[in-house]
């Protein structure tokens, strides 16, 4: 299974000086790298909201029958 990813070509072969993760409420960290070169990258790591739904039938211990799920690719926008 493959996953997702970004990749940072200019990165390699660079050394790292410095690596820090900083706190940005509301929106989530920043990963900031400076190497020996001068250079840096800045990472911002964004928290979002997922809406995920499901109605269901059968809660009382046993298997739950899935009726309907939704999740945040079925909203629309207002």
């Amino acid at each position: 299974m493959s996953r997702a990813f970004l990749e940072l070509p200019e990165a390699a072969n660079l050394t790292v000086q410095s690596l820090r993760v900083y706190d940005d409420p509301p929106y989530g960290r920043e990963v900031h790298l400076a190497f020996t070169d001068g250079s840096q990258i800045s990472i911002d790591l964004e928290v979002t909201t997922t809406v995920k739904a499901k109605h269901y039938r059968g809660d009382k211990g046993g298997e739950l029958e899935i009726l309907h799920q939704h999740d945040e690719s079925r909203l629309l926008a207002r």
